[in-house]
């Protein structure tokens, strides 16, 4: 993160302290070593140093290493792995419930992810909607920031969904697996299902002819 710094007294004499956080993320189980903090400078000249000749000194200091303990993956882990403090899914957008075949309706979600960054986490799920429609889903956008000590990354995706022939039309809830680090087990967040009411597409028009997808299972 960047360096934040402020005053501190300390013993009647007044400091200032640069402070700077960083954020590993351990590849494998075991002893992981971490060396000091080192800080090597000059202090600064004062006016009685000028008047007897005094130069600013050399100053340095090392914190103590230290050694932290990574422990392994728990058995009943989900794949893939997704450690996090909390993660929370929500429709920012939804649709009317009464729609027509042939026309596109778009649903917006985004996902809250407390403790994670981009690299770690993966994107949304596209809907599995079958035969019943198309799904086009755009890329995602994402938000990384520094909540405190945590990272937290805000991911959001638009889908539009194609509705094939007139009926009703479930949307599945996408749902995504993680695990709690607090409470030490695995968690599933979800989004509740949608129901539309599919009305027939306008004069002329028949079903929608069905697009190959990719493997993400868009179009």
């Amino acid at each position: 993160g960047n360096d934040r710094s402020f005053p501190r007294e300390v013993n009647g004499r007044r400091y200032t302290v640069v402070e700077r956080r960083f954020l590993l993320v351990p590849e494998r189980s075991g002893p992981l070593q971490l060396a000091g903090a080192r800080f090597s400078g000059r202090g600064a000249v004062g006016f009685f140093d000028d008047v007897f000749g005094r130069g600013a000194g050399r100053l340095s200091a090392r914190a103590a290493d230290q050694t932290l303990q990574v422990q392994a993956l728990p058995d009943a882990a989900p794949q893939p792995w997704l450690p996090l403090k909390e993660l929370r899914l929500r429709y920012v957008s939804a649709p009317p419930q009464t729609v027509r075949a042939g026309e596109a309706v778009t649903i917006e979600v985004e996902a809250t992810a407390v403790g994670a960054t981009r690299a770690q986490l993966r994107e949304l799920p596209v809907p599995a909607m079958g035969d019943a429609a198309q799904v086009f889903a755009e890329p995602a956008q994402y938000d990384e920031r520094f909540d405190g000590a945590s990272p937290q990354l805000t991911l959001t995706r638009r889908y539009s969904i194609v509705p094939r022939e007139p009926g009703t039309l479930v949307v599945p809830g996408l749902g995504m697996r993680w695990w709690d680090v607090a409470a030490g087990g695995e968690r599933i967040a979800t989004l509740p299902e949608m129901v539309l009411q599919v009305a027939p597409g306008a004069v002329g028009g028949g079903p929608v002819a069905a697009a190959p997808a990719n493997d993400d299972g868009s179009v």
